[in-house]
Parts: structure tokens; C-alpha cells; sequence
């Protein structure tokens, strides 16, 4: 019971951070950034002060807080079931007392997932005219690539390759993420490769989404 409460309080604390970030994102960027924090991360969540990553840590953001929810209802599944076989008059009260917890916690989580939606909607007109005004910047000769696989099924974009100008950015960028399936970072001769990469994406990457996956030379992903 001790640990659900803890991580009620975790939850708590997530969305608060969260909510800056969606209501406050200058200031929030702002106050990090002047106290010399140029990238970091919570609970999965990667902030980092460029524009472009700010829109990606909302989109982890969402995904964080979905994972969250499913958390929260699991746990209010089992405090209903441990409320049916409680006999102490006390240990149900408690159990009310979480389980209210808990809604008021499902509630604030909803709200900050319609400002999570609203925002990134408002950010696509942005991103793209960001996007359109540097695209002449073509990627290197060389670089660093991972294909990723989302795994929603008959989604245009399910597949992605980003690829960066060294190793270790790759790898950085990649990191660990229990919800796609990867590639390893490989090195790629992008000369007379066909693809239309759009730049910069997440950590500087150039980058590209297909239906379908992403043939040779492009790093492939294990079956």
C-alpha cells in the first residue's frame, strides 16, 4: 500500500513538471536554461532549450502520461478489489481515501493531455516553417544512422531513419525506448542514397518517415 501511495505522489509531481512545460514553456525553457541547464530528463521525459526538441519532449510527454493513466487504472483496479475483501473498517477508509486520490490524479492527468494534444496540434504550422527555412542544410556525406519501427500498424509514418554526424549522437539520440523497435546506430554513406530527409529533428538529426521499411543501406531492424 506504502508503495502505491509513493507513486501516486510520483505521478503528482510528474504533471506538475509537465504542466509547466505546456503552460509555461518560454518561461519553463528559460528558468532551466539561466540556471545552466541545457538538457535533461525525468521519468523518460528529455528536455532539452532548442525548439525542435521542446516539440519532441512533448510528443515522449504524451506518451509518458498514457503510460501513466494505464498505470493508474491498474492500480485502481486493485485497490476496488482489495476494498471488497478488506474487513477492517479502518483499511477501507484508507483505501477510499487512495482511491479518491487517484481519480483527482486521473482528472489532472486528462486535462494535461488535452493541453499536450492542443499544443503540439498548434506546433505542426510552426515546426514546418522552421523546418522549410533551414532545409537546405543536406545531411553528411557520412553520418550515423538508426531505423526505428513505432509499431502501430497501417501508420503511414511507422517507420523512421535519423541519422546524425558522429557515433556517439546517434547513440545519444537512440538511447534505450521500450516502445519501438531499433536498429543499432551504423554508419552510412548518404551519397546517391534515395530519401528526402527533413533536418534538424531530434538532437540536430536528419530524418525520414515511410509506410513501409527502410531498405539498404539503411541500418535494418531485427525481426
Amino acid at each position: 500500500m506504502a508503495k502505491d501511495v509513493f507513486a501516486l505522489i510520483r505521478d503528482v509531481f510528474l504533471g506538475a513538471v509537465v504542466f509547466l512545460l505546456l503552460v509555461f514553456p518560454a518561461t519553463f525553457n528559460a528558468v532551466l536554461a539561466n540556471a545552466g541547464f541545457e538538457e535533461g530528463s525525468f521519468a523518460g521525459l528529455k528536455w532539452k532549450r532548442s525548439f525542435f526538441d521542446t516539440d519532441r519532449a512533448l510528443q515522449t510527454a504524451q506518451n509518458t502520461i498514457t503510460r501513466l493513466q494505464q498505470d493508474r487504472d491498474r492500480l485502481s483496479e486493485a485497490l476496488r478489489q482489495a476494498a471488497t475483501t478488506a474487513n477492517n473498517p479502518k483499511q477501507k477508509e484508507e483505501i477510499a481515501n487512495i482511491q479518491s486520490k487517484s481519480d483527482q490524479i486521473g482528472q489532472a492527468a486528462q486535462q494535461v493531455q488535452t493541453s499536450v494534444d492542443a499544443t503540439l496540434a498548434a506546433n505542426v504550422p510552426l515546426i514546418e516553417k522552421a523546418r522549410v527555412a533551414i532545409a537546405s542544410d543536406p545531411p553528411p556525406h557520412v553520418a550515423y544512422c538508426y531505423q526505428e519501427d513505432n509499431l502501430q500498424p497501417n501508420s503511414d509514418g511507422r517507420y523512421s531513419v535519423h541519422c546524425h554526424v558522429d557515433m556517439s549522437r546517434c547513440e545519444a539520440a537512440r538511447g534505450p525506448n521500450a516502445r519501438m523497435k531499433q536498429s543499432l546506430c551504423e554508419r552510412v554513406e548518404t551519397g546517391g542514397m534515395q530519401w528526402t530527409p527533413l533536418h534538424p529533428g531530434w538532437m540536430g538529426s536528419w530524418y525520414e518517415f515511410r509506410k513501409e521499411p527502410f531498405g539498404a543501406p539503411f541500418p535494418q531492424i531485427s525481426r
